[in-house]
């Protein structure tokens, strides 16, 4: 199915019946990332997963998107959809909640973070500095020069190089890599589950007990060996504590 959201096609599906769960998947996934955790969840509540403007079979947004538009999508869509959700984002999708969460509380019933980014390391940050003065074309020569810059591509653009994998989106990857959304976590001050892999490392897991004493209302989730897609690895310890804590 689809919606029209400020003149993109915006493709999503919906399962079950009851209160409703919005699924966020993260930079690189798409609605389908979601699906076999939504698909337990459809056992009690109506799921809707969908495709990031730019993923999946979603049309691709302007140029230079960052988290702010791509956060007033999401908002548009349940707007249209007549929503107010428990709101699930996994990596980028979760940086996008907690934006919605801060800004627009109103407009959700509780917040699941699972291996969200939010921040930038000092890390990233230098990578991200070198990154943003590369072009697509610049991976071929700086791979034979450097034998590190592949592994570093993998850890700054989460599943493999997704700067590669959609360089229409390059511009939008460009401005979100450089945004930092730790101050914004202060002021969430809705329900909140920080579900986290223990062997991430992507996002660490360090970042998941910042984002908890960030958030008042938050209850923090550590699942033992899991990497940074859980929600797609082992989508049924995921769904049993978003069912426990939902309930």
């Amino acid at each position: 199915m689809y919606r029209e959201i400020d003149g993109l096609r915006l493709h999503y599906n919906v399962f079950g019946k009851g209160a409703p769960i919005l699924f966020i998947h993260g930079w690189g996934g798409s609605r389908c990332s979601m699906h076999s955790l939504a698909k337990h969840a459809a056992r009690r509540f109506q799921c809707f997963t969908i495709d990031l403007p730019g993923f999946g079979k979603s049309e691709n947004p302007p140029k230079h998107w960052g988290v702010k538009e791509y956060a007033q999508c999401i908002l548009q869509f349940m707007k249209q959809q007549k929503i107010v959700p428990h709101y699930f984002g996994h990596s980028f999708g979760g940086e996008l909640g907690i934006y919605i969460a801060a800004h627009h509380p109103a407009s959700i019933r509780s917040l699941i973070l699972c291996n969200s980014s939010f921040k930038r390391s000092r890390k990233i940050s230098r990578t991200a500095s070198l990154a943003s003065q590369l072009n697509v074309n610049s991976y071929a020569l700086i791979k034979k020069i450097y034998p590190f810059a592949k592994k570093i591509y993998y850890s700054l653009f989460h599943r493999g190089s997704d700067l590669l994998k959609y360089p229409a989106l390059e511009s939008n990857f460009r401005t979100i890599i450089f945004e930092d959304l730790t101050e914004t976590t202060k002021i969430i001050k809705k329900p909140t589950l920080i579900l986290w892999g223990e062997n991430d490392t992507i996002t660490p897991v360090l970042w998941a007990w910042e984002l908890h004493r960030n958030i008042p209302r938050s209850k923090i989730v550590v699942v033992p060996k899991a990497t940074h897609n859980l929600p797609i690895t082992q989508p049924a310890i995921v769904w049993k504590e978003l069912a426990s804590f939902i309930s």
